[in-house]
């Protein structure tokens, strides 16, 4: 039986990269979460019916990831590996940060990993087999200012991460988290207009003084080079790789 994979925020830049390298290794796909119309009419016509899965909707509530879970199982019987990759991004000061945006940003960046893990735990215990790999950042390491509510949910994804691994230390399950530098999203395309307003410059300037001062490679991170090691931490070869933070992020957290 085909081995399936769950991708919260699959039909984001970087969740789709993850379903589409799947895919092509004879996985099936499922991609839950919001998603505007026109990228998932796209989805369903780049992964066949059969083998891939839609779910519109929103993961903060332990209702709607029931359900999101309960219709793959309807639909592929099992569920075993997850991608916890949603999130969302917001920039400002502490003294100025929106209560009700912090909040929003926990439930997202933190309560939703956590809800599907305590959900899928017990079905990857009873088939012997999973895989969590949690999509974190260098955030999830270190702090940056004006990035408050990020930073302290990519930090807790780290901690539920390690918690995770000790607890199925004995079972054939890993939970490892990935922390990616910048990678060229919708959410580091918004920083960089930002920047160029702010600083009155070129958006390709800005681009390029936003990696000079943090990532020493002067690279962004390549969506597929985050899918291809997330398909290695998913790999026979990584059975002791668990409670693991992995960095990719052009030296950023070496300095």
């Amino acid at each position: 039986m085909k081995k399936t994979i769950l991708v919260t925020g699959g039909t984001g830049v970087i969740g789709l990269s993850i379903i589409e390298l799947f895919y092509k290794k004879g996985f099936n796909v499922i991609a839950a979460g919001i998603a505007k119309a026109n990228i998932t009419k796209i989805f369903k016509k780049k992964f066949s019916s059969k083998r891939s899965l839609t779910i519109n909707t929103e993961l903060t509530s332990s209702k709607n990831v029931k359900k999101v879970i309960a219709s793959s199982l309807k639909k592929f019987k099992k569920i075993d590996v997850l991608i916890n990759c949603a999130g969302i991004q917001f920039v400002m000061p502490i003294e100025k940060y929106p209560e009700k945006v912090w909040r929003k940003m926990m439930d997202i960046n933190l309560t939703t990993p956590f809800l599907f893990t305590k959900e899928l735990l017990p079905i990857m215990r009873k088939n012997k087999w999973g895989r969590i790999v949690n999509i974190a950042s260098t955030h999830g390491l270190i702090g940056s200012v004006n990035k408050s509510a990020y930073t302290a949910s990519k930090h807790g994804l780290v901690g539920l991460t390690k918690v995770t691994a000790l607890e199925t230390a004995e079972d054939p399950i890993t939970c490892n988290s990935l922390c990616p530098g910048f990678v060229l999203t919708e959410l580091i395309q918004d920083q960089i207009k930002a920047v160029a307003k702010n600083k009155n410059i070129p958006f390709l300037d800005a681009k390029v003084e936003m990696l000079r001062d943090k990532q020493p490679s002067l690279k962004f991170v390549r969506k597929e080079d985050i899918a291809s090691m997330i398909f290695f931490l998913c790999s026979q070869e990584a059975d002791q790789v668990t409670g693991s933070n992995i960095s990719v992020d052009g030296a950023w957290t070496a300095q």
